[in-house]
């Protein structure tokens, strides 16, 4: 297991995987164990995993995700999902997350419940579109940290956003886009290629101090 900075250096964007290569279910677990201990704004935790094993589905999703080889190549193929509906005031998943940390009977339940419907309503918003962009914006959180994770372990992935037909993917695997839509997808494995150059700006670039 190498140490967290060299994960860093590590890790890139594997575009095509040995697919000769699989995961242990133990490290995949660890990976996913990862995504679970995410932070979240407000403890909300808006997201959802698929794990996609089907041969022929992930030659469906290829296609709608512009012949990506990482799809198919792919030891793991884990898809991210974006809460929508259950993050509106009111949803039994609000109470539910609430519920699990704190008494249902006491002031501070019912207080910490109106503490984020508020948040929603007046800085979030009370469209989908809204509350899909708020609620993919922390995905992201638990995207990194698989991968980082993945990374520790030794394990190359590949993060894929915007690079497909969201609408076509939703009615393959969810045909539910209003409960909850597709932020994500993320391909685990071994690299079949040597990593290319990793290039970054300097710190002096990125970094600016107010004294």
């Amino acid at each position: 297991m190498m140490s967290f900075e060299d994960s860093l250096k590590f890790r890139h964007a594997c575009k095509i995987f040995d697919d000769k290569l699989k995961i242990s279910d133990e490290n995949f677990s660890k990976i996913i164990e990862a995504g679970r201990l995410s932070p979240s704004s407000l403890g909300l935790e808006p997201w959802d995993f698929l794990l996609v094993k089907n041969t022929e589905l992930k030659q469906r999703l290829k296609k709608e995700c512009w012949d990506q080889a990482q799809i198919t190549t792919a030891s793991h193929l884990l898809v991210v999902f974006a809460k929508i509906s259950d993050l509106y005031p009111g949803s039994e998943y609000i109470k539910d997350m609430v519920s699990r940390r704190t008494d249902k009977n006491s002031n501070q339940h019912a207080t910490y419940i109106e503490k984020i419907e508020n948040f929603i309503r007046n800085n979030v918003g009370l469209s989908d579109l809204e509350i899909f962009a708020w609620s993919k914006a922390q995905t992201f959180l638990a995207v990194q940290n698989m991968m980082s994770m993945a990374a520790v372990l030794g394990i190359d992935s590949c993060p894929m956003e915007g690079w497909f037909s969201e609408k076509n993917l939703d009615a393959i695997l969810t045909n539910d886009s209003q409960k909850r839509r597709i932020a994500v997808i993320l391909s685990f494995g071994y690299r079949l290629n040597e990593q290319s150059l990793k290039i970054r700006r300097s710190v002096d670039e990125i970094l600016k101090v107010i004294h």
